[in-house]
């Protein structure tokens, strides 16, 4: 007969693997440079520049959705009201 095994001991949760998204960060900086000829101070440039266009639709989004959530609520309290 075998005797019952013990419970497994908690293992630790796992981290999720970034290696993904540096290998993209590493295509797209490398591109960058081989598109503009290598220039460090143009490439920052650029890479400030990709930064403000996700972070502007990225806020565009945010403010889409407390626009629609505000049209909801204001439809909300109309027909109550009715």
């Amino acid at each position: 007969m075998n005797a019952p095994s013990s419970p497994p001991p908690n293992q630790p949760a796992r981290q999720p693997d970034a290696s993904a998204l540096y290998a993209l960060a590493d295509v797209v900086s490398t591109v960058m440079a081989v598109a503009v000829g290598g220039s460090a101070a143009v490439v920052a440039a650029l890479g400030q520049f990709a930064l403000a266009v996700v972070l502007a639709v990225v806020a565009l989004g945010i403010v889409l959705r407390l626009w629609r959530t505000r049209r909801r609520r204001r439809a909300a309290g109309v027909a109550k009201r009715a």
